[in-house]
């Protein structure tokens, strides 16, 4: 087990039976470590859709001039879903709990336990901040979309007598 690996593990046994996942996510959407406690939650997914929403978050800090993001925290009838950068921004964190969790003491645990993940991550030259990746204009193209031709309908019932 990494030393990360084992940072997290700490971090679960204190959130306890509210915890639904933890990952730290690179600005790529892929998870490094982590994973759900609940069979039914896609923690992968929830890290790649995360990527473009802490993304989304700067873009719009920068456009109001509200300052930096500390973290950001949406709210469902279900759970509660933090996720807040590490370091430099190359990575950041998402926790998903319970909507029993309290939320002071899970952004409390996050505090205490964010320098632990930075320092166990392990140091990647390559890894984008999100100003790296916000950026970087899209090459993709996008093709127009192939309609199919249509076709006669008026044999659709050809069973049906005239």
């Amino acid at each position: 087990m990494t030393k990360l690996e084992q940072v997290i593990q700490q971090f679960k046994s204190e959130i306890g039976s509210d915890l639904v996942s933890t990952d730290v996510v690179g600005m790529d959407g892929m998870s490094i470590a982590g994973g759900s406690a609940d069979p039914n939650f896609s923690a992968s997914d929830a890290a790649a859709r995360f990527a473009e929403i802490m993304k989304l978050a700067v873009k719009v800090s920068n456009k109001i001039s509200a300052g930096k993001v500390d973290d950001n925290l949406v709210t469902t009838n279900k759970n509660y879903i933090i996720s807040r950068f590490l370091g430099d921004g190359s990575f950041y964190w998402v926790v998903v709990v319970t909507s029993n969790a309290t939320l002071g003491t899970l952004r409390m645990l996050m505090n205490e336990y964010a320098p632990q993940l930075l320092n166990a991550i392990p140091q990647m030259e390559s890894a984008p901040t999100v100003e790296q990746v916000l950026d970087k204009p899209i090459d993709a193209k996008i093709e127009p979309e192939q309609v199919k031709p249509s076709r006669d309908r008026q044999n659709f019932w050809a069973d049906q007598k005239k």
